[in-house]
């Protein structure tokens, strides 16, 4: 059930003028937005912040777009929309349902499955990446399926052929996880540097097991892939180059043990090589872009493939 906190077609979202010593600052009001809290039944609160358009129905419906680490992206998202969204653009108009919370971040808890067996990651220090809180994915797989998006298919008209799915990091790895392993239940699946270093490379046993099962290597609906990742996340970019050499050699170790790239090109080879009908893969390095940089263009591609005219 969703309970209101700030709503209205006007609504002031988390950011202020930066302008100082002057009594003339005014807040940023973005129109058509909501910020909400969703109660699920199930595994606690959630701030949803909903952008939809004042304007007529399109026909068949709204495309609409889920954004994981939602208070990152949607000022992003909306401002793509707002830019690019005319009658000779390539993009439509559509909804953004941005996914966060009011108080401590659970995304480790939500975005990361369970294995059986947990491999630890060994830092560069020596030092155990471990994180505090994990294993809940399918839970919140069923929070969105089941809760949030009947919510919205109800309160808005929406283009059953055009709902996406952004998700960066831990949130890429999310969306590639329930790619794998759930019901297709949306169209496009924009899978921006996953961490798919997460539990030793816990998730390429499940994308073995996904093309095994898969049904003659064909799909049960049309479903648009796209996997990207920075070319700079398996070495230093040009600015990193400039740090004291100890950093350098940190941050280096680091992610070469990672393999950002390495993994993705395997993940992206591997499902290639499955010939994977209804499937529309689309794989892409980010020529320069670090693992926050890359985060912004993947969001651009991705939701030029899910709300194309």
């Amino acid at each position: 059930m969703l309970r209101l906190v700030f709503i209205n077609l006007f609504v002031v979202l988390l950011l202020t003028a930066c302008q100082k010593n002057t009594s003339k600052s005014t807040p940023l009001v973005i129109q058509n937005v909501s910020v909400e809290l969703f109660h699920s039944k199930y595994i606690g609160d959630y701030k949803i912040t909903i952008y939809s358009p004042n304007k007529p129905v399109p026909k068949g419906g709204w495309p609409i777009i889920y954004l994981l680490d939602g208070d990152s992206y949607f000022l992003t998202a909306h401002n793509i929309l707002a830019i690019q969204t005319c009658e000779r653009c390539i993009i439509q108009d559509g909804i953004i349902v941005a996914i966060d919370y009011f108080g401590e971040s659970r995304r480790a808890l939500d975005d990361l499955p369970k294995p059986e067996e947990y491999t630890l990651e060994v830092l560069p220090n020596n030092e155990i990446n471990f994180p505090k809180q994990y294993g809940g994915a399918d839970a919140f797989f069923d929070f969105i399926s089941q809760e949030l998006k009947p919510s919205m298919e109800k309160r808005f008209v929406i283009n059953h052929h055009k709902q996406s799915i952004f998700g960066h990091s831990y949130g890429g790895l999310f969306a590639l996880y329930c790619f794998l392993t759930k019901p297709p239940i949306f169209n496009t699946y924009i899978v921006s540097s996953p961490s798919l270093w997460f539990s030793g490379g816990y998730l390429f046993g499940t994308l073995e097991q996904f093309i095994k099962n898969t049904n003659n290597h064909v799909l049960k609906q049309p479903v648009n892939l796209l996997i990207s990742v920075g070319g700079s996340e398996q070495s230093l970019s040009l600015v990193e180059k400039t740090l004291p050499k100890i950093k350098q050699e940190e941050l280096l170790k680091h992610r070469q043990n990672r393999k950002m790239v390495d993994y993705i090109t395997t993940l992206f080879e591997k499902l290639k090589q499955a010939n994977i009908s209804h499937l529309q893969l689309n794989y892409v390095i980010y020529p320069n872009q670090t693992h926050k940089s890359s985060a912004i263009i993947a969001l651009q591609d991705g939701i030029q493939i899910g709300f194309q005219r």
